[in-house]
């Protein structure tokens, strides 16, 4: 009784489970979607550069600057009115 119930209950599942669709194509319009902009009137300069590198290396401070919390720079002044 049970393994007839199961047996059902699967089989009216994988009928009525959406089939999906088999269209196999990608169009164009979806596959230029990742190009750069440079064509398109209005388009920001900053985006006809494809290759660019987006986050250029900053090394940030260094220990000429005093900028890090190093000694000089009054890093005790500004830290005991955060207290």
């Amino acid at each position: 009784m049970k393994f007839s119930i199961i047996t059902l209950s699967l089989i009216a599942l994988v009928t009525a489970a959406p089939v999906a669709d088999q269209g196999g194509e990608i169009s164009y319009g979806a596959l230029r979607h990742d190009n750069v902009p440079c064509s398109v009137r209005g388009a920001s300069a900053a985006n006809c550069h494809p290759g660019a590198e987006a986050n250029p290396y900053n090394r940030g401070c260094s220990a000429i600057e005093k900028c890090r919390g190093g000694v000089g720079n009054n890093v005790s002044q500004h830290t005991k009115f955060l207290v």
